[in-house]
């Protein structure tokens, strides 16, 4: 028996969570920048040379940082019996249950996967998925369906 698909989205746009990014990377790169400015009158010729160093090393690590959260792979999101998974385009399918971390009416960090193991962090955008949107959410919001439980005759007598 083929099994039932409860919900499944194609996802492919995450600008808003890449600009997102961009904006709290250079916000941190200027309050880097910003540190080293005040440090650098205060210090020796000594000194000098380490705060330039300790702010180029800082905002380095940054920029790899935020590349590496701004790329996210494609794929589909999908609900299958109340298991939840995300197959990208590249790399491993993970699946396990959904969480939204942050729902900011248009966008949505949802979370897909088993706090044991390694989780899938998507990004989700309403720009792309106008159409799919409301589907999306209502199926991120709705509990899990019960396993079929036979009726026991302890809950069909009345107290």
């Amino acid at each position: 028996m083929r099994e039932s698909v409860f919900f499944e989205v194609r996802l492919r746009r995450f600008d808003v969570w890449q600009l997102s990014v961009g904006v709290v990377a250079a916000l941190a790169i200027a309050a880097v920048a910003a540190w080293a400015v005040a440090m650098f009158d205060t210090q020796q010729e000594s000194g000098r040379a380490l705060v330039v160093g300790l702010a180029a090393l800082l905002a380095l690590s940054t920029v790899a940082v935020a590349l590496s959260l701004a790329r996210i792979e494609g794929g589909v999101l999908a609900c299958r019996d109340g298991v939840w998974s995300f197959a990208p385009q590249v790399g491993a399918v993970r699946s396990g249950a959904l969480e939204v971390a942050i729902d900011l009416g248009a966008f949505l960090l949802l979370r897909v996967g088993d706090r044991r193991r390694a989780s899938a962090w998507l990004p989700v955008q309403r720009r792309g998925l106008e159409s799919e949107w409301h589907a999306l959410r209502c199926a991120a919001y709705s509990p899990p369906p019960v396993a079929g439980v036979a009726p026991t005759a302890s809950s069909l007598t009345p107290e």
